[in-house]
């Protein structure tokens, strides 16, 4: 891995920070003894332990923006069932409705899920 001399520091690097890793550029960043800052790209592990973190900031963002919609999908629910006489058209409108509120649940379920594999995947456990 060839090692280059940036121009100054890069966004993030404090004065007085040794080590920087910078997960946009998959750039490696040391300040050497001298003071001089080395540059290198990422290595296998880096990339892999970038990824995994971008992967489980993604999967949070989308569970955020799934459980908005939770609070609509039990309102329009108690709605529903305070109506009386309902038509079969309404029926119809309901059915759909908590199909694709399921469909979303067990979307929800599958990026829970694949979150907590993630951190037994980060876990060492020695058996003796």
């Amino acid at each position: 891995m060839s090692e280059t001399q940036p121009d100054g520091l890069p966004a993030g690097m404090g004065p007085e920070d040794y080590e920087f890793w910078d997960d946009a550029t998959r750039t490696y960043y040391e300040r050497q003894d001298d003071g001089a800052i080395i540059a290198r790209p990422y290595n296998g592990a880096e990339n892999q332990q970038a990824d995994a973190a971008a992967n489980r900031a993604l999967l949070i963002e989308r569970l955020k923006g799934m459980t908005l919609l939770l609070p609509g999908d039990m309102s329009s629910n108690n709605t529903y069932t305070a109506l009386s006489g309902i038509s079969e058209e309404e029926l119809r409108a309901q059915v759909g409705a908590l199909t694709a509120q399921s469909n979303r649940q067990a979307d929800m379920l599958a990026t829970v899920t694949r979150l907590i594999l993630g951190r037994f995947e980060s876990l060492t456990i020695d058996v003796q």
